[in-house]
């Protein structure tokens, strides 16, 4: 009888299990991660895309004109909702729903980060008397070491446009 039994081979193979779990666990926990900061960062698109909405659905509704109804403000077809108003009533809108759905409100971005390009989108889309189109940008942070840092922060935006009235 020559060759090894099978009570000396299980013997040389005991402990294998317990090392290829320690071999796989570290990727399956950076797998968790990954989907756990993926989730995150769609809950908050689909939060931008609500934000956007709703904070279009109010400019296309306007009901902030007919507040003070005096005969010239009225007129529907004369009245729109002029750069301050905007700023006064619908930033604020947007920024109070994405800070109810559990983010920082006041890194929402409105049409640009540049004050100048903003007021000028706030003109163009508030003198258009069909539609409104509002375009909203937030900075979310990677969970990524420095060796990204061209990629260390991604703008992830969100828009509506909808037919006033």
């Amino acid at each position: 009888m020559s060759g090894a039994s099978p009570l000396a081979a299980q013997k040389t193979e005991q402990g294998q299990a317990i090392v290829e779990f320690a071999l796989i666990v570290p990727l399956l926990f950076l797998m968790l991660i990954g989907v756990v900061f993926f989730a995150m960062g769609f809950n908050l698109q689909m939060v931008l895309n609500s934000a956007a909405y709703e904070g279009a659905r109010a400019w296309a509704r306007n009901p902030f004109a007919y507040n003070q109804c005096t005969p010239p403000k009225c007129d529907p077809l004369s009245d729109s909702l002029d750069q301050n108003d905007f700023e006064q009533q619908i930033i604020p809108l947007i920024k109070q729903y994405v800070t109810s759905s559990g983010f920082d409100g006041n890194k929402v971005i409105i049409f640009s980060e540049n004050q100048t390009e903003r007021r000028e989108a706030i003109r163009l889309f508030t003198n258009d008397p069909e539609i409104v189109r509002l375009i909203i940008y937030y900075p979310y942070r990677l969970p990524v070491g420095s060796f990204v840092s061209d990629y260390l922060t991604v703008k992830l935006s969100a828009s509506c446009t909808l037919k006033k009235g």
